[in-house]
């Protein structure tokens, strides 16, 4: 018999500045922890720099002073800062969060990549994502926008909010374990 590491299931959440992503990926998460589906979010920092730090804790002042990485740990808790010289790529940070072992990765941002991915759509302007992105799987329209984002794309549209998404979603990813799980089983199988 041989061990496999399970992977988790990445999904991107992405749209322009200020369309509600965090806040919506803040309520799938509470979904997922009520049905005990565990969640570790990479979020990319599109404001450009790097992201600010507070500089009030040991660990904080430790990695503003040059430490390349400052891990804190505390009653099963930690925070990790670091440096990467020319950055790490998203499948190095997926690699990172996937040794928590979540059953999902939700990527907040990165609109580029081509993980399975819905967008928050609050504008008309933003109907283009719907054309241009690789491995849009769903949209998720402002109540001012649901019309139109139901006219244009030709993938499922949920309204903002709504729990028909989290649906559809949890059986995107029941699907993909389960997918997974019969793979896993053959391989074991085929060993003994």
């Amino acid at each position: 018999m041989w061990l496999a590491v399970v992977k988790p299931f990445v999904f991107q959440v992405v749209g322009y500045q200020n369309r509600g992503k965090t806040t919506f990926i803040k309520k799938v998460i509470e979904k997922l922890r009520k049905v005990k589906v565990e969640v570790a979010v990479l979020k990319h920092h599109g404001h450009g720099g790097k992201p600010d730090i507070a500089n009030l804790k040991d660990s904080h002042n430790h990695f503003q002073a040059g430490a390349v990485a400052s891990l804190v740990e505390g009653d099963g808790t930690m925070e990790l800062l670091g440096n990467l010289n020319a950055g790490a790529s998203i499948t190095e940070l997926i690699q990172l969060l996937g040794l928590f072992h979540p059953d999902v990765i939700l990527i907040e941002g990165y609109k580029q990549e081509d993980f399975p991915k819905v967008i928050l759509i609050k504008e008309e302007s933003d109907l283009i994502l719907l054309e241009t992105l690789l491995n849009v799987k769903a949209a998720i329209a402002w109540p001012e926008c649901l019309e139109r984002t139901m006219n244009h794309a030709t993938v499922p549209v949920f309204p903002l909010d709504a729990d028909l998404f989290f649906e559809w979603f949890l059986e995107r990813i029941l699907e993909w374990h389960n997918a997974r799980s019969i793979v896993l089983r053959k391989m074991d199988e085929g060993d003994q």
